[in-house]
C-alpha cells in the first residue's frame, strides 16, 4: 500500500508509488519491494531497458525451497534491512533506522485466483507505515492488489471505501484508489484494490487466506483483476523515516 505513488518495477527502476518494476523478457519481476514482477529465468523483455541498469542493492529475487522470494528497496533508501529465507516457506526480515520504502516476502512465481494460502505470523513489529499480507499484480487491466492481515503504526488505508465482507472467519474492509505512477510494465497509471482485516491478526496462530473470496468480492464491485501471470507473495512492507521492525512468517499452500 505504499504511501507514495506505488513503485513497481522497470529495469531502469521506475518507482510506482509503492513498488518497483523490472520488465523482463516475457514477464515482469515482482519483487515485494519494488515489485519487480518476474517469474524467474526470464530477462528484460523491453529492449529499451538495459539489464545493467538494475542494481542488486535495489532489487533481489530468486527461489528457495520451491518458493519465489524478492526484496526491493526504493531509490535513496538508507538504514539497515536484513532479509533471510528459512526452512520451507519461512522468511524473516528486520530493519533498523530505515528511511524509505521496502517490500519483501515469499510466495509463488505467478498469482492465481485459486490460491488458498496458509500462514503463521510468528512475530510482527513495525514502527512505520506499511503492511503484511497477500500481494501481487495483474495485467490488462493493471491492478496492484493486497489482502492486508495487519499493518504498522501508520495505517495504509486511503482512497475510496467500498464496504465490508467476510472471508475465512474474519471481516474485511475493501478500499480502492487510482495511482498515477508507473505500472509493472512501465506504463502510466494503475489501480490499487485491497481488502484489510477489520481487526489485525495476532501472532503465533495458523491462518488462511482464500484469495478467490477477495477476487470475487472485488469483481462484484466492478473491479476485476486481469492476467495474474506475475509473482504473488506474502509481503512485508514498510515506509517512513527512521523506522524499525521485525517480522517472522511462514506460508504454505492449503
Amino acid at each position: 500500500m505504499k504511501k507514495q505513488n506505488s513503485p513497481t518495477r522497470v529495469t531502469r527502476k521506475v518507482t510506482l508509488g509503492t513498488a518497483a518494476i523490472i520488465v523482463l523478457a516475457g514477464t515482469t519481476i515482482l519483487t515485494s519491494c519494488t515489485k519487480e514482477a518476474k517469474p524467474q529465468p526470464e530477462l528484460i523483455a523491453n529492449e529499451r531497458l538495459a539489464k545493467t541498469e538494475v542494481t542488486t542493492q535495489s532489487y533481489q529475487s530468486g527461489t528457495n525451497n520451491g518458493f519465489f522470494w524478492s526484496l526491493w528497496k526504493s531509490d535513496g533508501a538508507t538504514g539497515t534491512v536484513n532479509y533471510a529465507n528459512g526452512a520451507a516457506g519461512n522468511y524473516t526480515v528486520n530493519w533498523t533506522g530505515f528511511n524509505g520504502n521496502f517490500t519483501c516476502g515469499k510466495g509463488y512465481s505467478a498469482g492465481s485466483t485459486s490460491y488458498k494460502i496458509g500462514y503463521n505470523l510468528g512475530a510482527y513489529s513495525n514502527s512505520g507505515g506499511g503492511t503484511f499480507g497477500w500481494y501481487g499484480w495483474s495485467r490488462n487491466p493493471y491492478y496492484e492488489y493486497y489482502v492486508n492481515e495487519t499493518w504498522g503504526a501508520v495505517s495504509p488505508h486511503t482512497g475510496t471505501y467500498l464496504g465490508t465482507f467476510e472471508s475465512d472467519g474474519a471481516g474485511y474492509n475493501v478500499w480502492t484508489r487510482w495511482m498515477t505512477g508507473k505500472n509493472i510494465d512501465g506504463g502510466d497509471g494503475f489501480r490499487q484494490i485491497y481488502s484489510s482485516r477489520v481487526t489485525k491478526v495476532t501472532t503465533g496462530q495458523n491462518r488462511v487466506i482464500t484469495f478467490a473470496n477477495h477476487y470475487n468480492k472485488w469483481s462484484s464491485l466492478g473491479y476485476t483483476l486481469g492476467q495474474l501471470n506475475i509473482p504473488a507473495i506474502m509481503v512485508s512492507e514498510t515506509w517512513g523515516t527512521n523506522t524499525n521492525g521485525n517480522i517472522n512468517c511462514t506460508i504454505w499452500m492449503q
